[in-house]
């Protein structure tokens, strides 16, 4: 019984020193908002509550009529739903975001957005109905460079949350093309034809294209286009972390 006791004791002061370690290094190191860059309180992470309240939600889940990720593909490819969590500007908050995903190496910032999302999701009857989610793939130069993909980590997010499965190798980006962000809506169709292989998503039947930012959708439309030629029946949804405004 004695030996019980002090393993419990022994446990609860290990307990102790790590709360302890936590808050010293707390005090040493304090963390930053990543957008107004005001100190971090210990329960908070990477972004502090009053910015979190403050970010730009779209508020699609609630919507009863088309939003305007799904208006974008109209006449271009065909889709089920289309979601984005927030809207992007320039010099704003979300911009902030995704760039600390995608350049400052911060996949978990992705993942806490991408459970963000499923937590919105969860009461939405079409995502009940999903498969799968496919996280939009980058090249593997690129993925080996940043040492993740950021429409990845959004995936994984969402799939901890919903346990969706993530169809990670369904879809292999084989072209490494430069960055769209200063290109046109026609030169960004131009650049990303041909770019993705499409290898199995059989036994889907509703699946969910996971992506960072949406701005012409061009990517998007290539890849949906893309696996309807192989698989005309297939129910593809989209999913965004944001879309321009």
């Amino acid at each position: 019984m004695k030996a019980f006791i002090d393993q419990i004791i022994r446990k609860l002061n290990l307990k102790s020193a790590l709360f302890n370690v936590k808050n010293l290094t707390h005090l040493i190191y304090p963390e930053a908002c990543l957008i107004c860059e005001n100190e971090l309180t210990q329960n908070q992470t990477k972004i502090c509550s009053f910015c979190i309240e403050n970010l730009p939600f779209t508020k699609f889940e609630n919507y009863k009529e088309t939003t305007r990720l799904e208006e974008l593909f109209y006449g271009r490819s065909k889709i089920e739903n289309g979601y984005a969590l927030l809207y992007f500007e320039k010099n704003k908050a979300t911009q902030k975001i995704l760039h600390q995903i995608k350049y400052k190496d911060q996949p978990e910032l992705g993942m806490y957005f991408g459970e963000i999302i499923a937590q919105k999701l969860n009461q939405s009857e079409w995502f009940k109905t999903i498969d799968a989610i496919l996280p939009v793939p980058i090249h593997h130069l690129k993925a080996f460079k940043r040492g993740y993909n950021q429409s990845e980590k959004i995936a994984e997010g969402i799939a901890n949350v919903s346990g969706l499965k993530i169809e990670n190798k369904a879809l292999t980006k084989i072209l490494n093309t430069k960055s769209q962000t200063k290109n046109n809506k026609q030169t960004r169709w131009e650049n990303i034809q041909n770019s993705f292989e499409l290898n199995s998503l059989k036994n889907n039947i509703h699946i969910a294209i996971v992506d960072d930012v949406i701005t012409t959708g061009s990517t998007l439309e290539t890849i949906i286009n893309e696996i309807h030629k192989k698989y005309p029946d297939i129910r593809i949804s989209i999913i965004s972390l944001a879309i321009t405004k």
